[in-house]
């Protein structure tokens, strides 16, 4: 039987999957800073309610969708690597606009304007990585690929929330700065190291230009479209783990921003430590199988937050969260991988997040909405969610069936 850890050395050594790696590390070691601590500068520094700030986030995905789906054309006709350079530029510059804007104090509306046009460059981003990864790897090393890059992204996430928690103490306007200064990092490492992946056969290029444009062809793939729904809605429960999360353990458990940070830091360390040795342990399993399995368990971890307090159950709740994660995170995108076709990946990877992107923005509302209306107890937040997540379970079952993952290998 070969060595994982030969695996893992030889997947690193190979161009794409080296650069978007070590990007990963780079952009959530920064990024996990500002998105964490972003809604804790809106609500206590600029007094914005909670229902608010979860339109905005809702917004922002929303408003996003358009410009995503069309990019996933470019991405196959022109190269990921083109497409992700020009997207990281002008993500750069609206980071720095971003940084002034909150060291100046300025207009909620202009920062809220900000926030919106970055968000579709930052799925285009996304979307061409996952593309880069499948483009250097065989159907069967898939799973790996995805699971390494998700660790030098945790490695990242390991160290990104607790500085941005010592950080938020001095200023917010930092968290900010430091973003924009990784992202330029960031551009710099896919102009200097990245080179554009040779795709399938010899016509491969030849095949895609060829192909008149359609931008609905992932949405008419059964298979795909049944699992990308069902992701989407499984994360109406998976998308507590972000903005509700950190307001509840401020208002419910009393944690300072240290402590966040700590706990999402506690998230990074485990998927690092883990994320391998969870892989090799289910790697028997279907990756269906495995997003059910750790949707499961992380349902389970936000139903049990209101019956325990305190800092060491909130480390030992977070582990089983991010257990949760090690399972679903890197099946998702290898199911995706699995379904799309060799010279449609990046409309698929786009259309994947469009579809998502129109139903996931709708967890962070539901959050801030129930902790709205059950503000004087905000533990109660959890026990609609658990009954909603119990439901979906269930009704999903007959429909998980209906996807034959072996029809679409390539």
């Amino acid at each position: 039987m070969p060595d994982p850890r030969d695996e893992t050395v030889s997947l690193f050594r190979r161009n794409g999957i080296a650069v978007v790696a070590s990007n990963q590390f780079i952009r959530v070691f920064a990024r996990s800073q500002m998105w964490i601590f972003l809604p804790l500068y809106l609500l206590v520094s600029r007094h914005v309610p909670y229902l608010v700030i979860g339109v905005v986030i809702f917004l922002m995905a929303i408003s996003s969708l358009p410009l995503t789906l069309v990019a996933g054309n470019f991405i196959d006709r022109k190269g990921a690597r083109s497409v992700i350079i020009y997207a990281n530029i002008l993500l750069g510059l609206l980071l720095l606009s971003l940084t002034i804007l909150i060291f100046e104090n300025s207009s909620l509306f202009l920062i809220y304007m900000v926030l919106v046009l970055s968000e579709p460059l930052m799925n285009i981003i996304g979307a061409a990585d996952n593309v880069i990864i499948t483009d250097s790897s065989s159907v069967s090393e898939r799973n790996s690929a995805f699971s390494f890059v998700r660790i030098l992204q945790n490695l990242g996430f390991s160290l990104g929330p607790a500085v941005g928690g010592f950080i938020a103490g001095i200023g917010y306007g930092y968290i900010f700065l430091l973003t924009t200064v990784f992202s330029f990092s960031e551009l710099f490492v896919y102009v200097k190291f990245l080179k554009e992946q040779k795709r399938g056969s010899p016509g491969a290029k030849e095949e895609i230009a060829g192909t008149k444009p359609d931008i609905l062809k992932a949405f008419k793939d059964k298979p795909f479209f049944i699992v990308a729904i069902l992701i989407s809605l499984f994360y109406l429960i998976l998308g507590q783990w972000g903005t509700t999360l950190t307001f509840f353990w401020k208002g419910f458990d009393n944690m300072t921003y240290f402590d966040i940070g700590l706990l999402y830091s506690v998230n990074g360390v485990v998927v690092t430590v883990g994320q391998l040795p969870l892989n090799r342990l289910l790697k028997k399993l279907e990756d269906i199988a495995r997003i059910n399995l750790g949707y499961v368990v992380y349902l389970i971890s936000f139903s049990l937050l209101p019956f325990f307090r305190g800092f060491v159950f909130l480390v030992l709740d977070t582990v089983l969260i991010t257990i949760g994660e090690n399972i679903v995170s890197p099946s998702i995108n290898t199911v995706i991988s699995r379904i799309a076709p060799t010279n449609k990946r990046g409309q698929y990877f786009t259309s994947f997040q469009v579809l998502t992107g129109m139903i996931t923005p709708i967890a962070p509302v539901l959050g801030t909405f129930f902790l709205t209306i059950f503000s004087a107890d905000i533990g109660l937040i959890w026990y609609p969610f658990t009954i909603i997540g119990v439901a979906f379970f269930l009704s999903f079952i007959p429909l998980w069936r209906k996807v034959n993952m072996s029809e679409h290998n390539n």
